[in-house]
């Protein structure tokens, strides 16, 4: 599973801060009930021990996402159509989480967290 910024990055291959692809193998998503400070969010264990925290729009949508990450997880290659036949999967699309979604220990923007980092290592202050 690889983060880009927007669409445009995902197409040339340009992942969001140099971050590597994860992967899903043995990786868990579900809700993340112990999680208070917001509403809607779903976390993803990775068998690394990482834990990624996700926010979406409402609960349909978190839910949509839970089942096509727990779908890759399983690796779902194909359907079962009712009658019985499998079908391949139609091809997939990248999903994006809306621009106002947190992921993990990050509360605030990356332009903000930037000003806090030049604030918190910076010996002078910076002239405007």
């Amino acid at each position: 599973m690889g983060f880009y910024k927007d669409q445009k990055s995902a197409s040339q291959g340009i992942p969001y801060h140099s971050e590597i692809p994860i992967s899903l193998k043995e990786a868990l998503c579900e809700v993340a009930v112990d999680y208070k400070k917001k509403k809607h969010v779903f976390k993803l264990k990775i068998s690394d021990g990482n834990e990624y925290l996700f926010q979406a729009k409402d609960d349909e949508e978190m839910n949509s996402w839970i089942s096509a990450i727990s779908a890759a997880v399983a690796g779902v290659k194909s359907e079962v159509t009712p009658s019985g036949h499998s079908t391949p999967a139609p091809a997939a699309r990248a999903q994006t989480l809306p621009a106002t979604v947190a992921a993990t220990a990050a509360e605030s923007s990356p332009g903000k967290r930037e000003k806090d980092k030049e604030k918190r290592f910076s010996l002078f202050s910076k002239k405007k």
